[in-house]
Protein backbone atom coordinates (compact mmCIF):
# COMPACT_ATOMS: atom_id res chain seq x y z
CA UNK A 1 0.00 0.00 0.00
CA UNK A 2 1.17 3.34 -1.10
CA UNK A 3 1.32 6.77 1.15
CA UNK A 4 2.76 9.91 0.51
CA UNK A 5 4.66 10.69 3.82
CA UNK A 6 7.71 12.03 5.36
CA UNK A 7 8.51 9.18 8.61
CA UNK A 8 6.78 6.16 9.71
CA UNK A 9 5.09 6.02 13.32
CA UNK A 10 5.28 1.94 14.19
CA UNK A 11 2.65 0.91 16.73
CA UNK A 12 4.83 -0.69 18.92
CA UNK A 13 6.89 1.15 21.90
CA UNK A 14 9.86 -0.89 22.45
CA UNK A 15 12.80 -0.82 20.83
CA UNK A 16 16.29 -2.01 20.98
CA UNK A 17 19.43 0.09 20.80
CA UNK A 18 21.36 0.06 17.75
CA UNK A 19 22.83 -3.46 16.99
CA UNK A 20 26.86 -3.43 16.66
CA UNK A 21 26.05 -2.64 13.14
CA UNK A 22 25.30 1.19 13.00
CA UNK A 23 23.42 0.68 9.12
CA UNK A 24 20.71 -1.15 11.16
CA UNK A 25 17.36 0.16 13.06
CA UNK A 26 16.29 -0.62 16.18
CA UNK A 27 13.86 -2.80 15.65
CA UNK A 28 11.57 -4.53 18.47
CA UNK A 29 12.85 -7.01 20.87
CA UNK A 30 10.64 -10.07 18.79
CA UNK A 31 11.37 -12.35 22.07
CA UNK A 32 10.14 -9.86 24.92
CA UNK A 33 6.80 -9.11 22.61
CA UNK A 34 6.50 -12.57 21.61
CA UNK A 35 5.81 -13.32 25.19
CA UNK A 36 4.33 -9.97 26.51
CA UNK A 37 0.72 -10.20 27.79
CA UNK A 38 -2.21 -8.35 26.42
CA UNK A 39 -0.13 -8.14 23.14
CA UNK A 40 -2.46 -7.23 19.66
CA UNK A 41 -5.20 -9.82 18.92
CA UNK A 42 -5.90 -10.57 14.92
CA UNK A 43 -8.47 -10.85 13.35
CA UNK A 44 -10.10 -14.13 12.32
CA UNK A 45 -8.45 -13.69 8.62
CA UNK A 46 -5.09 -12.94 10.15
CA UNK A 47 -4.96 -15.61 12.06
CA UNK A 48 -5.99 -18.27 9.81
CA UNK A 49 -3.37 -16.81 7.72
CA UNK A 50 -0.60 -17.27 10.62
CA UNK A 51 -1.83 -20.75 11.02
CA UNK A 52 -1.94 -21.89 7.45
CA UNK A 53 0.77 -24.70 6.44
CA UNK A 54 3.83 -24.26 4.76
CA UNK A 55 3.06 -25.63 1.17
CA UNK A 56 6.82 -25.97 -0.67
CA UNK A 57 7.10 -23.92 -3.81
CA UNK A 58 5.11 -22.52 -6.22
CA UNK A 59 5.91 -22.80 -9.96
CA UNK A 60 4.48 -19.36 -11.58
CA UNK A 61 3.60 -19.22 -15.35
CA UNK A 62 5.75 -16.65 -17.56
CA UNK A 63 4.21 -13.90 -19.98
CA UNK A 64 5.89 -12.53 -22.92
CA UNK A 65 5.57 -8.88 -22.77
CA UNK A 66 6.04 -8.71 -26.33
CA UNK A 67 3.46 -11.84 -26.83
CA UNK A 68 1.49 -11.69 -24.37
CA UNK A 69 -1.58 -13.37 -25.73
CA UNK A 70 -4.00 -15.92 -23.99
CA UNK A 71 -0.74 -16.68 -20.80
CA UNK A 72 -1.64 -12.73 -19.76
CA UNK A 73 -5.27 -13.32 -18.96
CA UNK A 74 -4.40 -17.01 -17.40
CA UNK A 75 -2.64 -15.95 -15.22
CA UNK A 76 -4.12 -13.16 -14.08
CA UNK A 77 -7.72 -15.35 -13.43
CA UNK A 78 -5.15 -18.12 -11.72
CA UNK A 79 -3.27 -16.33 -8.88
CA UNK A 80 -2.68 -12.79 -10.32
CA UNK A 81 0.93 -13.12 -10.17
CA UNK A 82 3.53 -14.23 -12.81
CA UNK A 83 7.18 -13.58 -14.35
CA UNK A 84 7.29 -11.14 -17.29
CA UNK A 85 9.84 -11.93 -19.85
CA UNK A 86 10.94 -9.87 -22.85
CA UNK A 87 10.86 -6.29 -20.48
CA UNK A 88 13.90 -4.44 -21.76
CA UNK A 89 14.79 -3.40 -18.56
CA UNK A 90 18.55 -2.53 -19.11
CA UNK A 91 20.37 -5.59 -16.91
CA UNK A 92 23.23 -2.98 -16.15
CA UNK A 93 20.78 0.16 -15.27
CA UNK A 94 18.94 -2.49 -12.63
CA UNK A 95 22.71 -3.88 -11.44
CA UNK A 96 23.54 -0.11 -10.76
CA UNK A 97 20.48 0.65 -8.97
CA UNK A 98 20.79 -2.79 -6.65
CA UNK A 99 24.22 -2.24 -6.10
CA UNK A 100 23.70 1.55 -4.95
CA UNK A 101 21.01 0.42 -2.90
CA UNK A 102 22.72 -2.21 -1.14
CA UNK A 103 25.69 -0.38 -0.41
CA UNK A 104 23.70 3.17 0.77
CA UNK A 105 20.77 0.87 3.05
CA UNK A 106 23.29 -1.80 4.00
CA UNK A 107 26.62 0.34 4.92
CA UNK A 108 25.49 3.84 5.57
CA UNK A 109 24.29 4.79 9.46
CA UNK A 110 21.15 4.68 10.23
CA UNK A 111 20.65 8.30 11.50
CA UNK A 112 21.99 9.53 8.09
CA UNK A 113 19.31 7.25 6.30
CA UNK A 114 16.94 8.78 8.70
CA UNK A 115 17.06 12.17 7.78
CA UNK A 116 17.01 11.45 4.32
CA UNK A 117 13.24 12.09 2.65
CA UNK A 118 11.30 9.16 1.89
CA UNK A 119 13.39 6.30 4.26
CA UNK A 120 11.00 4.25 6.32
CA UNK A 121 11.57 1.01 8.55
CA UNK A 122 9.32 -1.23 10.34
CA UNK A 123 6.22 -0.35 7.99
CA UNK A 124 6.12 0.94 4.19
CA UNK A 125 2.98 2.73 5.70
CA UNK A 126 5.13 5.90 6.40
CA UNK A 127 2.76 7.36 8.52
CA UNK A 128 0.32 5.46 9.75
CA UNK A 129 0.25 3.28 12.92
CA UNK A 130 0.38 -0.29 12.11
CA UNK A 131 -0.27 -3.92 14.08
CA UNK A 132 3.19 -5.07 13.60
CA UNK A 133 6.26 -3.60 12.78
CA UNK A 134 8.47 -5.41 10.11
CA UNK A 135 12.10 -6.67 9.39
CA UNK A 136 12.23 -4.17 7.06
CA UNK A 137 13.90 -0.36 5.59
CA UNK A 138 14.24 0.98 2.88
CA UNK A 139 13.03 3.99 0.76
CA UNK A 140 10.07 5.73 -1.14
CA UNK A 141 9.73 7.61 -4.05
CA UNK A 142 7.01 8.89 -5.45
CA UNK A 143 8.14 9.21 -9.20
CA UNK A 144 5.78 12.15 -10.51
CA UNK A 145 6.84 14.84 -7.07
CA UNK A 146 9.71 16.63 -8.11
CA UNK A 147 12.66 15.56 -6.48
CA UNK A 148 14.52 16.96 -3.19
CA UNK A 149 17.38 19.27 -4.15
CA UNK A 150 18.83 19.13 -0.96
CA UNK A 151 19.85 15.52 -1.64
CA UNK A 152 24.37 15.11 -1.42
CA UNK A 153 25.89 12.21 -2.78
CA UNK A 154 25.55 9.30 -2.36
CA UNK A 155 21.83 9.81 -2.39
CA UNK A 156 22.08 12.27 -5.69
CA UNK A 157 23.45 9.69 -7.59
CA UNK A 158 20.78 6.44 -5.99
CA UNK A 159 17.93 8.98 -7.11
CA UNK A 160 19.13 9.61 -10.44
CA UNK A 161 19.39 6.32 -10.83
CA UNK A 162 16.30 5.62 -9.52
CA UNK A 163 14.33 8.33 -11.49
CA UNK A 164 15.96 7.07 -14.69
CA UNK A 165 14.70 3.64 -14.03
CA UNK A 166 11.24 4.53 -13.04
CA UNK A 167 11.07 6.13 -16.70
CA UNK A 168 11.68 2.11 -17.65
CA UNK A 169 8.86 1.10 -15.25
CA UNK A 170 6.17 3.83 -16.42
CA UNK A 171 6.82 1.84 -19.93
CA UNK A 172 6.26 -1.47 -18.55
CA UNK A 173 3.65 -0.92 -16.47
CA UNK A 174 1.90 0.87 -20.04
CA UNK A 175 2.57 -1.86 -22.28
CA UNK A 176 1.53 -4.61 -19.80
CA UNK A 177 -1.88 -2.43 -18.99
CA UNK A 178 -2.54 -1.58 -22.31
CA UNK A 179 -2.36 -5.60 -23.16
CA UNK A 180 -4.52 -5.96 -19.91
CA UNK A 181 -7.38 -3.72 -20.82
CA UNK A 182 -7.47 -5.19 -24.23
CA UNK A 183 -8.41 -8.73 -22.21
CA UNK A 184 -11.11 -6.75 -19.96
CA UNK A 185 -12.67 -5.48 -22.93
CA UNK A 186 -11.96 -2.30 -21.23
CA UNK A 187 -12.71 1.05 -23.66
CA UNK A 188 -10.21 4.15 -24.43
CA UNK A 189 -11.32 6.22 -21.53
CA UNK A 190 -10.80 3.68 -19.07
CA UNK A 191 -7.14 2.26 -20.51
CA UNK A 192 -5.67 5.70 -19.87
CA UNK A 193 -7.16 6.78 -16.51
CA UNK A 194 -7.52 3.62 -14.46
CA UNK A 195 -3.22 3.45 -15.08
CA UNK A 196 -1.67 6.97 -14.00
CA UNK A 197 1.73 5.12 -14.69
CA UNK A 198 4.17 7.90 -14.50
CA UNK A 199 2.90 9.00 -10.70
CA UNK A 200 3.79 5.60 -9.85
CA UNK A 201 5.76 4.93 -6.45
CA UNK A 202 8.69 3.22 -6.16
CA UNK A 203 10.16 1.20 -3.32
CA UNK A 204 13.46 0.16 -2.88
CA UNK A 205 13.23 -2.46 0.42
CA UNK A 206 16.20 -4.31 2.54
CA UNK A 207 15.50 -6.94 4.49
CA UNK A 208 18.48 -6.90 6.77
CA UNK A 209 19.41 -9.85 8.25
CA UNK A 210 17.57 -11.15 11.36
CA UNK A 211 19.16 -13.43 14.06
CA UNK A 212 15.21 -14.51 15.21
CA UNK A 213 13.70 -15.40 11.88
CA UNK A 214 14.63 -19.24 12.40
CA UNK A 215 13.20 -19.10 16.09
CA UNK A 216 11.33 -22.44 17.01
CA UNK A 217 8.87 -20.94 18.90
CA UNK A 218 6.15 -20.81 16.97
CA UNK A 219 5.54 -17.30 16.50
CA UNK A 220 5.83 -16.56 12.82
CA UNK A 221 4.55 -13.33 12.84
CA UNK A 222 6.81 -11.56 14.40
CA UNK A 223 9.77 -12.81 12.21
CA UNK A 224 8.51 -11.25 9.00
CA UNK A 225 9.87 -9.03 6.35
CA UNK A 226 6.38 -7.81 5.14
CA UNK A 227 3.21 -8.87 6.91
CA UNK A 228 0.18 -10.74 5.07
CA UNK A 229 -1.35 -7.81 2.43
CA UNK A 230 -2.83 -7.51 -0.82
CA UNK A 231 -1.42 -4.71 -2.74
CA UNK A 232 -4.07 -1.26 -3.34
CA UNK A 233 -2.33 -0.72 -6.87
CA UNK A 234 -3.74 -1.65 -10.39
CA UNK A 235 0.04 -3.79 -10.71
CA UNK A 236 3.11 -4.08 -8.57
CA UNK A 237 6.40 -4.94 -11.02
CA UNK A 238 9.49 -6.57 -8.76
CA UNK A 239 12.87 -7.00 -9.27
CA UNK A 240 14.72 -9.02 -6.61
CA UNK A 241 17.82 -10.41 -5.41
CA UNK A 242 18.63 -14.58 -5.29
CA UNK A 243 17.73 -14.53 -1.67
CA UNK A 244 14.08 -15.38 -1.79
CA UNK A 245 11.86 -15.19 0.85
CA UNK A 246 8.82 -14.44 -0.96
CA UNK A 247 5.46 -15.89 -0.28
CA UNK A 248 1.93 -15.93 -1.19
CA UNK A 249 -1.02 -17.35 -0.16
CA UNK A 250 -2.82 -19.92 -2.88
CA UNK A 251 -5.23 -22.60 -1.37
CA UNK A 252 -4.80 -22.25 2.25
CA UNK A 253 -1.01 -22.54 2.21
CA UNK A 254 2.00 -20.59 2.08
CA UNK A 255 3.75 -21.20 -0.76
CA UNK A 256 7.46 -20.18 -1.72
CA UNK A 257 7.88 -18.22 -5.18
CA UNK A 258 11.82 -18.80 -5.98
CA UNK A 259 13.61 -16.25 -7.38
CA UNK A 260 14.10 -15.69 -11.08
CA UNK A 261 16.63 -17.03 -13.13
CA UNK A 262 19.13 -14.37 -13.38
CA UNK A 263 18.47 -13.56 -9.75
CA UNK A 264 16.73 -10.58 -10.78
CA UNK A 265 19.94 -8.10 -10.03
CA UNK A 266 19.98 -6.94 -13.53
CA UNK A 267 23.09 -9.34 -15.26
CA UNK A 268 21.11 -9.21 -18.47
CA UNK A 269 17.71 -7.85 -19.96
CA UNK A 270 17.76 -10.86 -22.38
CA UNK A 271 17.31 -13.59 -19.34
CA UNK A 272 15.82 -11.37 -15.99
CA UNK A 273 12.35 -12.37 -15.23
CA UNK A 274 10.21 -9.58 -13.47
CA UNK A 275 7.65 -10.24 -11.33
CA UNK A 276 4.31 -9.06 -11.66
CA UNK A 277 1.32 -9.17 -9.02
CA UNK A 278 -2.05 -7.54 -9.66
CA UNK A 279 -3.64 -5.14 -6.75
CA UNK A 280 -7.14 -4.32 -5.45
CA UNK A 281 -7.93 -1.85 -8.42
CA UNK A 282 -7.28 -5.03 -10.91
CA UNK A 283 -9.46 -7.04 -9.16
CA UNK A 284 -12.19 -4.36 -8.75
CA UNK A 285 -12.22 -3.40 -12.23
CA UNK A 286 -12.25 -7.18 -13.38
CA UNK A 287 -15.48 -7.93 -10.82
CA UNK A 288 -13.15 -10.18 -9.05
CA UNK A 289 -12.26 -12.15 -12.26
CA UNK A 290 -9.06 -11.76 -11.67
CA UNK A 291 -6.90 -11.64 -8.06
CA UNK A 292 -4.96 -9.49 -5.94
CA UNK A 293 -2.88 -12.17 -4.31
CA UNK A 294 -1.83 -11.94 -0.75
CA UNK A 295 1.62 -12.17 -0.23
CA UNK A 296 4.09 -11.65 2.55
CA UNK A 297 7.78 -11.75 3.06
CA UNK A 298 9.88 -14.26 5.87
CA UNK A 299 12.39 -12.47 7.19
CA UNK A 300 15.89 -12.95 6.07
CA UNK A 301 18.49 -15.33 8.03
CA UNK A 302 20.95 -13.91 10.35
CA UNK A 303 23.69 -14.08 7.69
CA UNK A 304 21.90 -12.93 4.96
CA UNK A 305 19.97 -9.67 3.56
CA UNK A 306 17.27 -9.36 0.92
CA UNK A 307 16.92 -6.55 -1.88
CA UNK A 308 13.92 -6.15 -3.75
CA UNK A 309 12.86 -2.79 -6.06
CA UNK A 310 9.32 -2.71 -6.58
CA UNK A 311 7.09 -0.41 -8.73
CA UNK A 312 3.22 0.11 -7.68
CA UNK A 313 1.36 1.17 -10.71
CA UNK A 314 -2.03 3.53 -9.68
CA UNK A 315 -5.48 4.73 -11.64
CA UNK A 316 -5.66 8.59 -11.98
CA UNK A 317 -6.79 10.22 -8.79
CA UNK A 318 -10.63 11.16 -9.82
CA UNK A 319 -11.10 8.07 -12.24
CA UNK A 320 -14.03 6.21 -11.29
CA UNK A 321 -13.18 2.59 -11.14
CA UNK A 322 -16.37 0.11 -12.97
CA UNK A 323 -16.60 -3.48 -13.95
CA UNK A 324 -16.66 -3.98 -17.50
CA UNK A 325 -19.89 -4.64 -18.54
CA UNK A 326 -21.01 -1.98 -15.52
CA UNK A 327 -21.94 -5.24 -13.36
CA UNK A 328 -19.46 -5.68 -10.11
CA UNK A 329 -19.87 -6.73 -6.42
CA UNK A 330 -18.22 -3.32 -5.54
CA UNK A 331 -19.85 0.17 -5.84
CA UNK A 332 -18.08 2.79 -8.26
CA UNK A 333 -15.19 4.25 -6.36
CA UNK A 334 -12.07 6.46 -7.34
CA UNK A 335 -8.98 5.57 -6.22
CA UNK A 336 -8.71 8.56 -3.82
CA UNK A 337 -11.82 7.53 -2.11
CA UNK A 338 -10.16 4.04 -1.48
CA UNK A 339 -6.90 5.60 -0.27
CA UNK A 340 -8.59 7.43 2.25
CA UNK A 341 -10.77 4.44 3.20
CA UNK A 342 -7.09 2.72 3.96
CA UNK A 343 -5.74 5.12 5.78
CA UNK A 344 -8.69 5.74 7.85
CA UNK A 345 -9.16 1.99 8.60
CA UNK A 346 -4.95 1.44 9.45
CA UNK A 347 -5.26 4.79 11.69
CA UNK A 348 -7.99 3.00 13.40
CA UNK A 349 -7.61 -0.81 14.28
CA UNK A 350 -4.02 -1.07 12.71
CA UNK A 351 -4.97 -2.90 9.43
CA UNK A 352 -5.90 -2.85 5.66
CA UNK A 353 -9.63 -3.49 5.02
CA UNK A 354 -9.61 -3.14 1.54
CA UNK A 355 -12.11 -3.81 -0.91
CA UNK A 356 -14.67 -5.24 1.54
CA UNK A 357 -15.25 -1.22 2.00
CA UNK A 358 -17.23 -0.77 -1.25
CA UNK A 359 -18.94 -4.14 -1.65
CA UNK A 360 -22.60 -3.39 -2.76
CA UNK A 361 -25.41 -3.64 0.11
Amino acid sequence: MATAAESSTPAMSTVTAASADPSCPPFPLLEEEDDKEGRHEHDEQQQQEEEAPHGGEMELPTVDLEAPGDALAAACRRLGMFRLANHGVPGDLSARLFALARDILGRTPFQEKQAQPGYFWGTPALTLRVKDVNWVEGFHVALGQQRPLDVGPPFSEFRDVVSEYGEHMARVARKLFDAMSAALGLDAAQTTSYLAERDGTLRVYRYPPCTSASSSRGHRHRHLGMEAHTDSSVLSIINQDLVGGLQVLHDGQWRDVAPAAGGGAGNNEDTDLLLVNLGDMAQAISGDAWRSVRHRVAASGADAERLSICYFGFPREDAVLTCRGGSSRYMPFSYAQFREQVQADIKATGSKVGLQRFLRQ
